[in-house]
């Protein structure tokens, strides 16, 4: 690929039979990687280059051991008002718009998905049916994304639970832009909380 940050990770998703994950933390880069070598399945392993630079406790001699399935969402911040899906790189930044959210008296949960195929499914829907919003954000472009087949599924599973439509923060449908501009191009605090006043306003 042209560019360093592209997100194929949909064009994996959609092959049946591969594992597709993403890490966002040093911790999870540690595990999951292991995880995804010692899986009987082929694995396709996300590793954010965003995050090469982030430092973290990594605990070497029981880490894999006492990590999360690797095909488990895990709750990074809870929250009762909405629901933010994310994973990868995004994780970080919707972990720092739920704070900046507080400020104003909102309370965002804020889940990693950590597995894009399969799906935790069972841990997003219980945040959502708790919250009864949902947002998800990821670098991608939102068309087609993988955020359409997450609003979907939610949609399918939670309609009598959302409070208002579920929205997608993403990447703009334009080529991935040199790396100067590449802040402009990715979701930042102010889109992802523009997004979570818009589930407010139903």
């Amino acid at each position: 690929m042209e560019h360093h940050s592209e997100s194929p990770e949909v064009i994996f998703a959609h092959t049946a039979g591969l594992r597709v994950v993403a890490c966002a933390d040093a911790a999870d880069a540690f595990a999951m990687i292991q995880q995804s070598i010692s899986s009987d399945d082929p694995v396709i392993f996300f590793e954010p280059k965003r995050r090469y630079w982030d430092k973290g406790e990594v605990d070497t001699v029981a880490g894999v051991r006492r990590a999360l399935p690797f095909d488990q969402a895990k709750t990074v911040l809870d929250g009762t008002d909405v629901t933010l899906l994310t994973y990868g790189p995004t994780v970080r930044t919707g972990l720092e718009s739920a704070l900046a959210a507080r400020q104003d008296g909102r309370s965002i949960e804020v889940l990693d998905l950590r597995s894009l195929s399969p799906l935790d499914e069972d841990t997003i829907c219980a945040s959502v049916r708790k919250t009864g919003r949902c947002v998800v954000v990821h670098e991608a472009p939102v068309y087609a994304g993988l955020g359409a087949e997450i609003a979907a599924r939610v949609t399918e599973r939670c309609f009598y639970h959302l409070e208002a439509p579920v929205l997608r923060v993403g990447g703009f449908a334009t080529p991935y832009p040199p790396s100067r501009l590449e802040d402009h191009y990715l979701p930042d605090l102010d889109r992802i909380l523009d997004a979570v006043d818009r589930t407010f306003g139903y």
